[in-house]
């Protein structure tokens, strides 16, 4: 809850985090439970149900030292807009495997297209998943979902939030593997810049126009090939950050 910061709050739970409270963990009227509010900090509070549609939770203690469960260097996800829920499919899952920003990107072969209202829908649908997710998972804080953009916008909008973010473009035509240039093979060793961001860029269905290759690695970008099958979309970014945690070593605290 990210209004949540002091002792002695009363805070009204939405409609979404009410039925998490009573129908998914069965909390009963005055349960005791943790408050997270996205910003890595954690309170003690007591859940009251004041009627069939309203509940809220009173502040009691905090704020606590919250567990680090975050990877040890951020990693985003760039998705180019998939089909159906596939989104909603990447947003969950790559959430509970650690990932800490996401560009949902319109490109040339998306077969979706979003206007201004189906936009607004998506995003408040998307924040809710991602909100699940960071709660299921007990992360320390929220991942920041931006609205759907053009490629040209999401590297612009990277480049301002983490200048020398290392942007890893797939594309089976490169010629050096994720595996390569993760142990240095290629003479690129993000591990000896230990804070880098990282940004797994994802096509669509179709997988990326070379116009878009093109363009993303005259503008810095890295060709990478993952593997030597050819994964569904809504597989690749969880595949691809599971193996970078594991190569990396994202999770190790030593």
């Amino acid at each position: 809850m990210s209004e949540c910061n002091s002792k002695g709050q009363a805070l009204d739970l939405s409609e979404d985090l009410m039925h998490y409270a009573s129908r998914v963990l069965r909390l009963r009227d005055n349960s005791e439970l943790r408050v997270w509010n996205g910003r890595g900090q954690e309170f003690m509070g007591t859940l009251h149900y004041l009627s069939k549609k309203l509940a809220e939770i009173r502040i009691t203690e905090g704020p606590l030292p919250l567990q680090d469960t975050e990877l040890m260097r951020p990693v985003w996800i760039a998705q180019a807009l998939p089909e159906g829920d596939k989104m909603d499919w990447v947003l969950e899952k790559t959430t509970e495997l650690g990932a800490s920003a996401f560009w949902p990107i319109q490109a040339q072969r998306s077969v979706v297209r979003l206007n201004a209202e189906r936009q607004e829908k998506k995003a408040a649908h998307w924040e809710r998943i991602v909100q699940a997710a960071s709660l299921q998972s007990e992360r320390q804080h929220l991942p920041q979902l931006h609205s759907a953009m053009s490629l040209e916008a999401a590297f612009e909008s990277i480049a301002k939030q983490a200048p020398g973010a290392q942007l890893l473009w797939f594309t089976p035509e490169a010629s050096t593997t994720l595996t390569q240039w993760c142990t240095g093979v290629s003479g690129q060793l993000p591990v000896t810049q230990p804070l880098q961001t990282l940004v797994i860029c994802v096509g669509p269905e179709g997988g990326w126009s070379g116009e878009e290759t093109q363009w993303a690695v005259e503008h810095g970008a890295v060709a990478l090939q993952f593997s030597r099958r050819i994964l569904r979309t809504e597989t690749f970014a969880l595949a691809c950050l599971s193996q970078l945690t594991a190569l990396l070593q994202l999770e190790s605290k030593a």
